[in-house]
C-alpha cells in the first residue's frame, strides 16, 4: 500500500528522533564501551539527557564539541584529540564514533581519520569504528540498526581471515530491536535458555540499563555484551532476529560466516508468540516447557476478559517503524480499529507492509485522535491526548514520566498479557469519563 505524508513546510511536535541518539543507545548494550558524538557539544546533551531521563541510569557517551571555526577549518584536530583523551584515560574495549547532521553536511572525512588513529595506536585489543548517521536521514530505529552493523563488521575484521569453521550447535545469537526495552530483552533471553539453548545479545541492554546497585562510577558502560562474547558470535548456529530494522546484521553474519538467520517482526501478539515458541522448539529439538503453556492459557484467558473493552474501539498509534507495525498486529488481534498509524520515517518494512501508513508528526496524531478512542506514542504525545480528551498509552522512546518503563516486558505470552492488561485499563478508564 502507498505511504501517505501529509505536506507541509515545518513538523510540529516531531515523532522523529536523530539517527545519532540510536546510535548512542546501542553502544550502551555493549561492555565497557564509549560512543563518541563528532559534532557539535548540543548534540551528545541532547542525547544525554533524553537517554538519562528515560532509563534514569547513567548513560556514557564523550563528544568531540565541534565549534563553527573547527569545522571551517579542521575537524579532523578536534576528534583526534577527543579519540586521544578517552583512549589514554579510560582503555574502552569499544569505541563507537558516530557523526552527526553538523559533521555529514560539512563533508567532513572522518572515516579516514578513525582508520588513522586505530592504525598508528595499534588497537588489536579493541574495537573503534565510525558509523555515519546523519539527523537529516532516518530516525532512531535506523540508527541504532546502522551502529549494530558496524559493529559486527569490526569485530569481523578484528578476527580477520581467522573464521572459526564449526559451529556451536547449541549457542544461538540474538539482534533486539530498538524497540525492545530492556525487560524485554531479559524476558526474550529466558525464553531462549529455557529451550536449553545459549544465546548472545547484541546489543544487550538488559544487563546494563535495567537497573543496578553497582558502586563507583565509570565513564564507561558497565554491562552489556562483552567484546570477547562478540567475537563468539561468529560460532553461533543461528541468529535470531527481532525487528525487519536489524535483518542488515544478521545478513552480514550470514554472508561471512554462513550463520541462517530467522527475523520475527515483533514479539507481542498470540499469534507471534506462538511463532517463536514453535521455532524454538523447532532448532533445539526440545518440547515447549510447561510454565509456557501456562502462560498462554492465562494470555487466552486476559484477552477473553478485555475483549468487551477492545472490540469497537478504534487507536491512532505514532511509533517507530518496527515498533509501529507490531504493536498494529496485536491491536489487530483485539479487534481494534486502526484509525491512523504514524511513523518518523519510511523504511523496508513500511513500505512491504499491506496497512495504511502515514509518514508524519504527533500533530498529525493529534489531528486523528479526536475520532479515536485510544492513542499510542511517546511521553511527547501526552498533551495532544489530553487536549483531545482521548485514552493515552505511553510506548517508545522516550517515555520520562512513568516508573519502570524501560524494565516493562511486552513480549511472548506473559508481556502480551501485561500489555492487554494495560492498554484494556487505558480503554475502560477512558470508557468511565465519558460516563
Amino acid at each position: 500500500m502507498p505511504i501517505r505524508q501529509i505536506s507541509k513546510p515545518l513538523s510540529v511536535n516531531p515523532l522523529k528522533v536523530g539517527q545519532p541518539l540510536g546510535g548512542v543507545m546501542a553502544l550502551q548494550g555493549v561492555y565497557r564501551s564509549m560512543p563518541l558524538l563528532h559534532g557539535a557539544q548540543g548534540c551528545s546533551a541532547f542525547s544525554k539527557s533524553l537517554l538519562t531521563r528515560h532509563f534514569r541510569e547513567p548513560i556514557a557517551v564523550q563528544t568531540s564539541a565541534l565549534q563553527e571555526m573547527d569545522v571551517i577549518f579542521d575537524a579532523d584536530r578536534n576528534l583526534e584529540e577527543a579519540l586521544d583523551s578517552i583512549w589514554s584515560k579510560h582503555h574502552p574495549d569499544v569505541i563507537g564514533v558516530l557523526s552527526t547532521a553538523l559533521t555529514e553536511v560539512a563533508g567532513v572525512d572522518f572515516q579516514s581519520r578513525v582508520k588513522t588513529f586505530k592504525r598508528e595506536r595499534s588497537m588489536k585489543d579493541s574495537l573503534l569504528f565510525p558509523v555515519s548517521l546523519p539527523d537529516f536521514q532516518g530516525s532512531l530505529e535506523t540508527g541504532y540498526g546502522s551502529t549494530v552493523e558496524a559493529m559486527i563488521d569490526a569485530v569481523i575484521g578484528h578476527v580477520g581471515g581467522r573464521l572459526p569453521k564449526k559451529k556451536r550447535n547449541g549457542q544461538v545469537n540474538l539482534l533486539p530491536g530498538s524497540h525492545l526495552t530492556a525487560g524485554d530483552v531479559m524476558e526474550i533471553k529466558d525464553i531462549i535458555a529455557s529451550f536449553g539453548l545459549e544465546v548472545i545479545t547484541l546489543p544487550d541492554l538488559s544487563t546494563s540499563l535495567s537497573g543496578h546497585l553497582l558502586t563507583g562510577f565509570s565513564p564507561l558502560t558497565r554491562g552489556g555484551v562483552p567484546l570477547d562474547s562478540m567475537c563468539q558470535m561468529l560460532e553461533s548456529s543461528c541468529t535470531i532476529v527481532i525487528g525487519a530494522s536489524m535483518e542488515r546484521s544478521a545478513r552480514r553474519l550470514e554472508n561471512s560466516a554462513g550463520i541462517p538467520y530467522q527475523t520475527f517482526a515483533g514479539l507481542s501478539g498470540l499469534a507471534a508468540s506462538d511463532e517463536f515458541m514453535c521455532f524454538l522448539q523447532h532448532i533445539s529439538r526440545e518440547t515447549t516447557p510447561v510454565r509456557f503453556r501456562w502462560q498462554r492459557e492465562n494470555l487466552l484467558d486476559s484477552m477473553l476478559d478485555a475483549h468487551f473493552y477492545y472490540m469497537g474501539a478504534s487507536a491512532v498509534v505514532a511509533l517507530e517503524p518496527d515498533h509501529l507495525l507490531s504493536t498494529a498486529d496485536w491491536l489487530g488481534e483485539m479487534g481494534v480499529q486502526l484509525k491512523r498509524l504514524i511513523a518518523p520515517c519510511r523504511t523496508s518494512a513500511i513500505l512491504n507492509s499491506s496497512l495504511d501508513i502515514w509518514i508524519g508528526d504527533l500533530d498529525d496524531a493529534e489531528d486523528a485522535a479526536p475520532s479515536a478512542d485510544l492513542r499510542i506514542s511517546n511521553s511527547h504525545g501526552k498533551k495532544g491526548a489530553m487536549r483531545s480528551d482521548t485514552a493515552f498509552v505511553q510506548a517508545g522512546f522516550p517515555v520520562y514520566d512513568e516508573l519502570g518503563a524501560h524494565t516493562s516486558i511486552s513480549v511472548g505470552y506473559r508481556g502480551t498479557m501485561s500489555l492487554v492488561n494495560k492498554v484494556g485499563n487505558s480503554l475502560l478508564h477512558g470508557r468511565s469519563r465519558g460516563g
